[in-house]
């Protein structure tokens, strides 16, 4: 798929798993063109991919292109004038709706546009309700007539949604900055700590539904409870499921060049919890040397992520801990985040936690230093004056490395001794489950072939093309443009994928496979028949006119299957070097 608006994650191969919840919005974005979409806030902390979800999203609609028009904003995290603001507010939405309106995703990228600019290309596009909108702009900005800039500007989306019948979808991210950041002033010294509320009417309207998202979950849903009470759905985003994070770990593993197994794969995405940021994390570290087919490598990697000053990990963690504590008064508060973190298994009431640390305080402030502490995200929150520590391991141990020498006995090597235990669980978990889970073989399988295919194949092509039968005349190895598995699209009906996808230059023949790593059900005829349907789809959604078919089975193939791959031209392998790990 094209990318009209540039993602934060970078590579767009990077972007993996978060099926459900690509599903659920993209119902949500068809919704929208009934009107029926309620305005939604998506949950969850800093770095666990919101951001990703939200510019994908954009990205699908904006080339769907089938009447629900996609606008995206990000508000920044330093102090700004409210007339700058909304300024930029202005020009983003403008640049992005003619964007969709001409197909010329130019348009988005850039860096400026004047109002006068912005008329004119209205004008041209017949848009004359915009126009005029703009033009009442245009003495706001002169005069400095900030508040009522805002307030035209804000409503704007919902007005044109309505006038030409066509949803708009406002996707805002980091919407608790906007309470935060903005000013009354010039000076920026007088802060519009309410401006969230001025949304209360516009975000009710259909026509224009808003898909809001915070890092900041605790001041996020305040923001909403106090000034947006009832008008919006909440979405909360989880870690990924076990299968996504191990499809995460091996598309990292490729694109990082970080070479991994099938069974550190499977502690990985155990050991981070399914946290994308923790695996996205461990690959992009600064630590030297990372070869994550090593246990002790994988540790190493970890702890310098937990404890060094140049751990991304650590840094995120500690933003939200140095965030909390100037705010409220630093006396108990490392003991309560320890406690709760102690016990996170178990929700612990206000006087069981008073009377646990002997908190010599009255409720009313205990109750503001929790409120606190929650607000900031390094506590969590049950029922009123109900509370648990944070359910992440890995905040656990930084935080007792920070912060436990102040409270109680604290040791690096305890730490150690906590990851063998779990190790040594997590492998007990893994030989129990390897014979039974042939999905995760057969992710491993792919894993490998498509690590061949992108580094070594094509500079040892003869070798190669005699681990593979029925090759078409011709045929050769290449460098290929990008080597991958393959999904389609969200909403496709029937859903269908791809295990290998190598995509050649167009002069050259792409490889489009099938992979099958069991330990004695061999490839049928039937399987056969349905990958030749999803590749005949795949080629043609992709327009790829010449490629090779081909099909992996460990354990071989039906005695026929063989003289129907010879009469469709579709190759064939059971050759073990596929699977062999890279010199």
């Amino acid at each position: 798929m094209k990318i009209y608006l540039q993602e934060k994650i970078g590579n767009p191969d990077l972007f993996t798993g978060r099926k459900k919840e690509l599903t659920y919005f993209l119902k949500w974005m068809n919704r929208s063109k009934r009107y029926i979409a309620k305005s939604t806030a998506i949950l969850s902390r800093r770095k666990t991919g919101k951001s990703a979800l939200m510019q994908r999203l954009y990205n699908i609609t904006f080339h769907n292109n089938d009447g629900v028009i996609p606008f995206y904003f990000e508000i920044k995290e330093h102090k700004q004038w409210l007339g700058d603001f909304a300024l930029d507010f202005f020009k983003a939405f403008l640049l992005q709706y003619f964007a969709f309106k001409t197909r010329h995703a130019e348009y988005i990228d850039l860096d400026e546009l004047s109002l006068e600019q912005a008329t004119e290309i209205a004008g041209s596009l017949n848009l004359d309700y915009l126009v005029q909108l703009i033009n009442n702009a245009k003495p706001l900005v002169r005069d400095e007539k900030s508040a009522r800039l805002w307030n035209l500007i804000r409503d704007m989306p919902r007005r044109l949604a309505y006038r030409y019948d066509e949803p708009i979808v406002q996707m805002i991210d980091e919407f608790q900055y906007i309470n935060r950041f903005i000013y009354r002033d010039k000076a920026c010294t007088d802060c519009l700590d309410a401006l969230a509320g001025s949304y209360l009417h516009t975000i009710e309207y259909t026509h224009s539904p808003m898909l809001i998202s915070g890092s900041w979950v605790g001041w996020l849903m305040q923001d909403l409870q106090t000034l947006l009470p009832g008008r919006v759905n909440y979405y909360s985003m989880h870690h990924l499921p076990e299968n996504e994070a191990i499809e995460m770990i091996y598309r990292y593993s490729q694109i990082e060049k970080v070479p991994v197994t099938e069974e550190t794969a499977y502690l990985i995405a155990n050991l981070t919890e399914g946290n994308p940021f923790y695996v996205s994390g461990l690959f992009q570290s600064q630590y030297h040397d990372k070869d994550f087919t090593s246990e002790s490598c994988i540790l190493k990697t970890l702890d310098f992520e937990m404890f060094d000053i140049g751990g991304n990990i650590r840094g995120t963690w500690l933003e939200y801990i140095d965030s909390a504590f100037p705010r409220i008064n630093e006396r108990y508060a490392k003991d309560i985040v320890l406690y709760l973190s102690k016990h996170r298994d178990s929700l612990i009431t206000r006087n069981k936690l008073k009377k646990a640390l002997n908190l010599n305080m009255p409720d009313i402030e205990l109750d503001k230093k929790l409120k606190a502490l929650f607000q900031s995200d390094i506590i969590e929150k049950g029922y009123p004056q109900i509370y648990k520590g944070v359910q992440d391991n890995i905040f656990d141990k930084i935080f007792r490395h920070e912060y436990g020498k102040d409270i109680d006995e604290f040791f690096v090597e305890t730490i150690h001794d906590e990851y063998k235990i779990l190790f040594e669980e997590l492998h007990k978990k893994y030989k129990s489950l390897r014979g039974e889970h042939n999905h995760y073989k057969g992710m491993y399988a792919e894993f490998m072939l498509i690590q061949h295919l992108r580094v070594t194949a094509h500079r040892n092509n003869k070798q190669y093309q005699t681990m593979m039968e029925n090759l078409l005349d011709g045929f050769q190895f290449v460098e290929y443009k990008s080597v991958l598995g393959y999904h389609s699209p969200p909403l496709h009906e029937p859903a269908f994928q791809i295990d290998v996808f190598a995509r050649a230059k167009p002069d050259q023949i792409s490889l489009i496979g099938e992979v099958k790593h069991r330990q004695t059900t061999k490839f049928s005829l039937k399987e056969t028949k349905q990958f030749q349907e999803n590749a005949v789809k795949l080629s043609d959604m992709e327009q790829i006119e010449t490629y090779q078919l081909f099909i992996f089975s460990s354990a071989g193939f039906y005695d026929d299957v063989l003289p129907y791959f010879r009469e469709n031209d579709i190759a064939w392998s059971d050759d073990a070097r596929w699977l062999e790990q890279l010199a």
